[in-house]
């Protein structure tokens, strides 16, 4: 079944508590995969995240220090579908703006690989190795917005799908299916940013069994 990329929700708020919500709808489809990717404070580490009821998988967590944001990578394969609320539970309360975004998937396997480049630099780039027909999540964390872009693989510029003021600001994008291999992504604006790519699986084609017809 080929990777289809379904709904998207862009969710920028002030928390001011340490659990908040909002709704998103996953697509309905077989391997069915959700991932959010969460940026918050950098005092403020992200406890976990449910979606409908379910606890999603963290993939990744790390401060970004030249930022002071916590950057976290949550997936959960086979959501409910439908709408259903996102939870973000956090270790405190908040101030300063959190960024959550969430892309809804069919036809896919969960996420690969990902990577990250930092400390910050201009028009940073990273690499990550995947897999035949995956799609790749780009995202930036950077000291301004400022004709902001995300090109995954490089060279190649994606629609901005948020764009968030958060302590710092934070944007991105996603591209089609791509080949395998090694591919190259980046982004930046007139500051200088961090960069990560967050590969999303196609799942694997399952041959049909052809029927033998005698004819006696």
């Amino acid at each position: 079944m080929a990777l289809v990329e379904g709904n998207r929700t862009a969710d920028r708020r002030i928390p001011m508590s340490n659990t908040y919500s909002f709704n998103h709808t996953q697509n309905t489809g077989a391997d069915g995969c959700l991932v959010i990717i969460i940026a918050s404070p950098g005092t403020i580490l992200v406890n976990s995240v449910n979606y409908g009821g379910q606890a999603l998988t963290n993939v990744r967590q790390t401060v970004l220090t030249n930022y002071s944001t916590y950057w976290s990578v949550w997936r959960l394969n086979n959501p409910p579908t439908g709408t259903n609320s996102v939870q973000v539970n956090l270790s405190v309360s908040s101030w300063n703006g959190t960024s959550a975004v969430c892309y809804s998937f069919t036809g896919s396997a969960g996420v690969g690989v990902n990577n990250l480049t930092q400390p910050a630099g201009t028009n940073q780039t990273t690499t990550l190795n995947i897999s035949n027909n995956s799609m790749i999540i780009g995202a930036c964390v950077g000291g301004n917005s400022t004709n902001a872009y995300i090109a995954i693989p490089q060279g190649t510029n994606r629609p901005i799908d948020w764009n968030h003021n958060i302590n710092n600001w934070t944007w991105g994008g996603i591209s089609p299916s791509l080949p395998a291999g090694n591919t190259t992504i980046q982004g930046g604006s007139t500051s200088s940013n961090v960069i990560m790519g967050v590969e999303v699986k196609e799942a694997a084609i399952v041959p049909i069994a052809r029927r033998r017809i005698i004819i006696v």
